[in-house]
């Protein structure tokens, strides 16, 4: 049978819908998980899925399925286990799901994310919050900066751009001993960026010199940042910041509008990579294939798959759960191992393949270990959304919902990285940590002021 006719072999009655296009859907399932625990347009974390949803899997199930298959063939072996990997996955993940959302909706677990929440902050935390903010931000802009001196290499303006920007190939030797530099500089930038947006006062009148020392800093270390090319670093914490306050603040139709700009610009952010082929003239046009050509989630996917069936390696043991904490040429880093099993050089200029948690956990112990991560996959996604929904009901002034999102955002690195660690995840936790702290630091800095006053006696 040619892989054309397996293909479609397992058709179904949609035109162009066949099995494996199907069954790649089911990838979007633990996204679409989120709105029904919180059915609101106003679910950031389901906001922010959708153009992935709908774009990288949704297009490129059909998409790069078949130019995958027109390319490479596709082995009947392959297909089948990958199929079943992810059918058994998506079952579990809502099995999940629907049990942590039975959980949570009882009082005690309502209680429980409910304490994680503060209702009132005092001006003191929050001026200590808008200090850390700016602090943050230019020590991004410092340590981005110094690393783009001390090692040259500024992937926007580099000779081959898209290998600069993951800093591999002939790359690699310069940036490696100052990546301390940058991935410091980064993680302040996410935290910096995110929180600052939304400690911006709702007046202009109000904290007019500090809200504009914070926008510089922010607009300069977001122009640092973007030099890289890593799109999702760099456009994440400002999107997100702005999407929370709109969701928040604004009245639904600016919600609605606010949302179809955040998928435009998703949609022309995934074209970057072809338009810039363009201008190097690598590429001679650019069409409308070009925003799921800078998607290519479902091709990587196959990619893996197909090596991993041939190659039939031995199961991890979990390796890949704590290999993202030590970078560079650890074999276990998911990054690395994702490169090994296609066969690419570790120095290759990319960041690894996205693979779905159902594929983690099979990997590392086959059977079980795809219910287990599967099971704990549904478990996240629902707490995600649950804490997020408690943070938009609790809303509250700019110092209020600073601290309910540092909150959220650790819990949200936590079920991330909870099968997965990574070291710049890691890192965010601690930095988010450390603001989460602000409230009480500023208590008892307060008390004990209080109790050096000594009242007199007459």
């Amino acid at each position: 049978m040619t892989s054309d006719g397996y293909l479609y072999t397992f058709s179904w009655s949609l035109p162009g819908l066949s099995w494996m296009g199907f069954a790649l859907l089911l990838i979007g399932t633990t996204k679409m998980l989120s709105f029904f625990v919180y059915p609101s347009i106003r679910n950031v974390p389901f906001v922010l899925s959708i153009p992935f949803v709908a774009i990288a899997v949704g297009w490129g199930a059909f998409w790069w399925t078949e130019q995958y298959i027109s390319a490479n063939g596709l082995g009947q072996g392959t297909a089948e286990s990958f199929l079943m990997i992810l059918a058994i996955g998506s079952a579990v993940t809502c099995l999940s799901a629907v049990a942590t959302i039975r959980m949570l909706s009882a009082s005690r677990g309502y209680a429980v994310f409910n304490r994680l929440l503060v209702d009132d902050v005092n001006r003191g935390a929050g001026l200590m919050l808008v200090i850390a903010a700016m602090l943050m931000l230019a020590g991004a802009a410092v340590f981005i900066g110094a690393f783009y001196v001390l090692t040259g290499i500024v992937p926007a303006f580099a000779e081959n751009p898209l290998v600069a920007k993951y800093f591999g190939g002939e790359y690699t030797a310069r940036a490696a001993p100052y990546m301390p530099l940058f991935r410091g500089g980064m993680v302040l930038y996410q935290v910096g960026t995110l929180v600052g947006i939304l400690l911006l006062p709702g007046r202009v009148n109000v904290g007019r010199i500090m809200m504009i020392l914070l926008l510089g800093l922010m607009g300069c270390a977001a122009v640092l940042a973007m030099l890289s090319l890593r799109r999702g670093a760099a456009a994440q914490p400002i999107v997100e910041g702005l999407l929370i306050l709109l969701v928040i603040r604004a009245r639904l139709g600016w919600v609605v509008v606010g949302v179809a700009a955040y998928v435009l610009v998703f949609t022309f952010g995934s074209a970057v990579n072809q338009i810039l082929f363009y201008v190097l003239g690598l590429k001679s046009e650019v069409g409308f294939d070009a925003i799921i050509e800078g998607l290519s989630d479902i091709y990587d996917l196959w990619w893996f798959m197909d090596a991993y069936h041939k190659a039939g390696p031995d199961p991890t043991m979990g390796m890949t759960v704590f290999g993202g904490l030590i970078p560079y040429d650890f074999q276990w880093n998911p990054a690395n191992y994702t490169k090994w099993i296609i066969g690419a050089d570790l120095n290759t200029g990319s960041g690894g393949f996205r693979l779905p948690m159902s594929v983690w956990g099979y990997d590392a112990f086959r059977y079980p270990g795809l219910f287990l991560w599967s099971a704990v996959d549904g478990f996240t996604v629902v707490v995600q959304a649950f804490l997020f929904r408690l943070v938009v009901e609790k809303g509250g002034n700019r110092y209020v919902l600073a601290i309910n999102i540092i909150t959220y955002k650790v819990v949200f690195l936590i079920c991330n990285n909870l099968l997965q660690w990574k070291i710049d995840d890691l890192f965010l936790i601690i930095v988010f940590l450390t603001l989460r702290l602000a409230p009480a630091m500023t208590r008892l800095l307060g008390q004990r002021q209080a109790n050096r006053i000594v009242p007199r006696t007459g």
